[in-house]
Parts: structure tokens; sequence; C-alpha cells
């Protein structure tokens, strides 16, 4: 049996061109530059144990690994290692590739993901294997499969990915996993020239999982944790595919366990895919949440395929359905001039979306945008560092590159003092959902569907007297208010335990700008936590997950923030009842109050 080692570059990363995690998502874009209400969340290299999953050979993957302990298994000797990065780290993953070479030369190097596409377009051929075996550029699965001589059409399982999560880290520095995960297909057919996943799967999508086997796994991870918020669906454009999204959503009509009480999802979409759909018929197929390449209000005009329609009132048809949005808008296209980007700038905040994104077109190496910029000889050759999400290494037509990082951070900041707050627009969301959902003639939204948006309302509560304190001007400040008023005149008087609960948040976010005057968060860059999954193929991880999970580097701080807010939940757990004793009917009539704030962010 062969030995098979799975590895993520090893830490510490570089950050982003305003000193921001390279892998902490929520900080780096969803929520940048919303002062001490930017979150923080921590993500999985789920691609990887897609793989791991669906190979027989027993395996072991090291996520975010330092370098002493890299080191110790590669001189063990293993058969394959394979490496999962990043473009920006390729300095690290080349110096990982020598590491292997010298300590153990019989080991055979794969590489994979977007830093592979990269690898694979950049360098000379000689240069490739010399550091390198095999380069995976495609579905990983079936990669691994033909290198290890098994059936290449062998069924594909998914079976408890590691959760995801997001929150204030003044409130949660170590959020627990309250987001499952799936995949139902990799690719997109849209064809982008700027799309790495594009390129990666030839401008095709392969399925992985139709809905039944969707639907399976995700009552799986809401029957083995009852406190799930929700489901990532990845697919690159899944409402498109309208048959499978309508199936998943008659399964979960249909289910008399969770149903539309408790299932929803998050699935990327397009203007041009939600185009297939009547609006009221999305909220009952459990969609709750997407993200929306809006990329330019004049994407339509320029060759954009997935941009066909107008995304401002696409995006307002959601809001008002209690469907979160997220959106990319990206700077720097040949089609913009100093005039037209701040059109386009002012376009994309109109779009109120709950919480976004903002970027430089990046010539990513080897999508038809690098290849066109290099026949033009508009490539600048910059460090592998600050080839990144936000761009880097392309000779803009009518900007500085610096323009474009400062009209990046304005873009934020006006966001911010435009919206609020994302946790204040997702409260906004969740009203709009309930308000909707209440009026319906259909039973399933009326009864269900308006309960989760209820539940996530009551539990966002908290937030408002914090986020009007702190509010960024006297524009935002207004718009909280009118919130709390909606929500009061929805759900009656906030329960004692809402009020305690938000003067706790109050007073946490009070010591959170005091901390931020003094040494500001981004001073310190978020690295993740080292953790080793174990496949041994025998099934005896915790709660039937496939894997157990170890953490090498023992982190004592982290040990006692877990001790503390155990005792603090508990306490508070046991407070709320106390205090909201002379409404126990209601309380049997209406969603429970949580004894912590959290946030479901997409």
């Amino acid at each position: 049996m062969p030995k098979i080692l799975f590895s993520t570059p090893c830490q510490p990363y570089p950050t982003q061109f305003n000193n921001v995690s390279l892998t902490d998502a929520s900080s780096q874009r969803f929520t940048q530059q919303q002062d001490i209400f930017t979150m923080s969340g921590h993500m999985h290299c789920h691609g990887t144990h897609l793989i791991a999953q669906n190979i027989s050979a027993p395996s072991i993957f090291l996520e975010y690994p330092t370098w002493d302990y890299f080191e110790k298994e590669v001189r063990k000797e293993y058969d394959f290692i394979g490496i999962t990065f990043f473009q920006t780290c390729m300095d690290i993953v080349l110096d990982m590739c020598r590491m292997i070479r010298r300590l153990s030369p019989h080991t055979k190097i794969v590489l994979g993901h977007y830093g592979a596409l990269a690898f694979n377009a950049f360098f000379p051929e000689d240069f490739k294997r010399e550091h390198a075996d095999y380069v995976c550029i495609g579905e990983g699965v079936s990669f691994f499969r033909q290198l290890l001589g098994e059936a290449i059409d062998a069924p594909i399982e998914q079976r408890q990915f590691p959760r995801c999560s997001d929150n204030l880290p003044w409130l949660d520095k170590h959020p627990r996993g309250a987001v499952g995960f799936v995949v139902a297909g990799l690719g997109c057919p849209s064809a982008c020239d700027f799309c790495a996943t594009t390129e990666m799967h030839a401008n095709e999508r392969i399925q992985l999982y139709p809905p039944d086997k969707l639907f399976e796994e995700i009552k799986r991870v809401y029957q083995t944790f009852p406190e799930t918020m929700g489901i990532i669906i990845y697919d690159e454009d899944w409402l498109k595919y309208t048959e499978e999204v309508r199936e998943l959503g008659r399964l979960i009509q249909e289910d008399t366990e969770f149903g539309l009480r408790k299932i929803n999802f998050v699935a990327a979409s397009s203007v041009e895919s939600l185009s297939q759909y009547a609006w009221d018929e999305l909220p009952l197929t459990g969609f709750k949440a997407t993200f929306i390449g809006v990329e330019s209000k004049f994407a339509p005009t320029e060759g954009y395929q997935k941009r066909a329609g107008e995304a401002k009132d696409t995006i307002h048809q959601l809001l008002s359905r209690g469907i979160t949005c997220s959106g990319g808008l990206m700077l720097g296209f040949d089609f913009h001039d100093r005039v037209n980007i701040l059109e386009d700038i002012n376009y994309y905040i109109a779009c109120e979306m709950t919480n976004h994104q903002i970027s430089r077109v990046s010539p990513f190496p080897g999508t038809p945008l690098w290849h066109r910029l290099k026949e033009e000889d508009r490539l600048y050759d910059i460090p592998w560092v600050d080839q990144s999400f936000y761009g880097g290494g392309m000779k803009y037509r009518n900007f500085e590159p610096h323009e474009l990082e400062s009209l990046t951070l304005e873009g934020y900041r006006k966001f911010y003092e435009t919206w609020g707050p994302t946790v204040m627009r997702l409260l906004k969301v969740e009203l709009n959902g309930y308000e909707w959902c209440r009026a319906s003639n259909n039973k399933l939204l009326r009864q269900e569907r308006a309960g989760l948006h209820q539940e996530t309302a009551q539990m966002l509560f908290p937030m408002i007297r914090a986020c009007e304190h702190f509010a960024p001007n006297g524009l935002v400040r207004r718009r909280i208010r009118q919130t709390q008023e909606r929500y009061i005149k929805l759900f009656g008087k906030p329960r004692r335990s809402q009020e305690v609960m938000s003067y706790f948040v109050l007073a946490e976010a009070f010591r959170a700008k005091i901390q931020e005057a003094i040494d500001p968060r981004n001073r310190h860059p978020k690295q993740e936590p080292f953790k080793v999954y174990i496949y041994e193929k025998n099934g005896q991880g915790k709660n039937g997950a496939p894997y157990k999970v170890l953490y090498p580097v023992r982190d004592r701080g982290y040990e006692f923030y877990q001790a503390w807010r155990g005792i603090k939940e508990g306490a508070l757990g046991k407070l709320m009842p106390f205090l909201d004793k002379d409404r126990i009917a209601e309380a049997e009539e209406s969603p429970a109050i949580s004894s912590s704030v959290k946030f479901k962010l997409l």
C-alpha cells in the first residue's frame, strides 16, 4: 500500500497588500475596513479532504504545518507528497519541494490547486521537472486514482468535511465550526478570461454530487451537529443547473425532520443563472445566501457571459426575500478610466450587498488574460508574494497600481460608511425574509422558513446597541435605529436576556475599540492553527468522521480560552431562562435565545 502525505504550504504565510491575512477570507475580503466590526473566520482546504476521502490508500493531511513538523514527516519517505497551494505561496512551496528532493529523493511530488496552474504556466520545463513529478490541473480525485492505479470512475463520497465559521474576534476569538461544506461540482463553462477555475477545468463543469447525495450529506451534518447554521454547496455557479437546484429544494421541502425550518444553503450564482428562476421560488429551495460576481457595471457590454442582465435589480430582489448577497467588484479593466471607475464603485455600493469584496483585475498565470497580456508585453516581473487576490504583475491601461490599491480601500470604506457594519446588514435581510415569508400564501414559507429568519434575527439583535454606539456616522446610526424599530414592530419588545446580552456586547465593543487604538488588529495578521488529519480508512474518527484530528503544537492560550468560553456560556445559559421566566409562554412559541452571538457571514 503506498504511503501518501498531503500538505498545505508551511507557515508563516505572506500577507495581502494592506497587511491582512491570506487565509482569513472574512477579514481579508468580505468585511474589510469595518473598524471593530471587521469579522474573522476560518476555512479549510476541502479539496484535499475530498481527495483523501476518495482514494483507497490511507493518508495524512497536514493543514497549515510548521517547517519542523513538515521536515519530520518528509523524513518518513512517503511514496507521494501532494502539496495544495495558492500562487502567493509559490516560494514557500518551492522550498518544500527542495527539502523533499534532499531528504527523500524517491518520493514523488504532486502539486495541485490554483498554485499548480501558475507553476505549470510560468516556469520552464527543466525547472518544473526539478521541483515536481506531477502537476494536477483539473479534478483531483480522478487524477490521484489514476496515479495510484485505482478505478477512476468509482463513486465519489463526501463525509463530514471540517466545518467553517465567522465571528467578531472580540466576541469569539476562536468560533466553533457552524457551517457545513459539500461539493456539487467543479469548473465553469462561462469562460471569463481572468478566471483560474475556468482554466483549470478547461471551460467545463464536472458534476461530483447529484441532488440526492447532496441532501443525504446535508442531513447528516444537521443530525451530527444540531447547532449547524447552514451549508456551503461548493460549485462555481450552482444556480446555473436548475434541475439540480429544484430537486434539492423538493427533498428539503418534503423532509419532516428539518425541512425549511432548519436546512438552508449558500451557493455561488450569477446574474445569468438567477434569471432562470421566478424570484418567489428561490426561498423554497432552501437557498439563503449567495456570492455573485458583479465584476463591473459595464461587464455585460464587455463580453462577460455570466453578467448578462441587471446586477443591482437581481441583488435587491434576493435581499427583499431574505437571501443574503455577497459579490465581487474588480477594478482595473482595460475599459476603466478615471471617470467610469468611480461610477462603477458607486453602482456597486448601490447594490447594498450584505458583505462584499473589491479587488484589482489580476492576470493569474495560465489564464487567457495572462497569455494576452504576455503577448502585449504588459506583465510586470514581481515577487510571488505580491501575486495575490488583490492583483499584481499587470501594466494597467489607465492606472498606476497604487491608484487601484487606494481605490480598493476607498471602496471598502465608502460601503461601510453608507450601509454600516455587515452584522446590521445581516439583521436587515433577516427582517426582510421574515416579513416576506409571513406575507406568503405558501404554508412552508409562513410556518417554516419564517421561523428560520426569526431565530437568526433574535440572535443578531444584541448587536444593535454596540453597532449604533460605534456607527461611523449619523447616516448609519439612523439606519440602525430604524432597523431596531422595525425589529420591535415585528417581534415585540426584546426579552430581558436580549437586553442583557446587548449590554455585554457593548462592553466588549468598548474593550475592542480601546484595543484597536492601542494595538491595531492588522499589526498581527492571522496565522491558522496547525492540524493533522489522519485518514486511516477504518471509520474511527469522532462523530463518524473518516479522519482523526491531531493538534501537534500545543496552544495554552487557546486551551484557556476554550475553558473560559465554556464557563462564560454556561453561566449565561443558566441566566437567560431566569431573566425571561415571566415570558415562558411566549418562549414556547418562538425560538430560544442563545447564550452567545453567532454569525453566518454568507
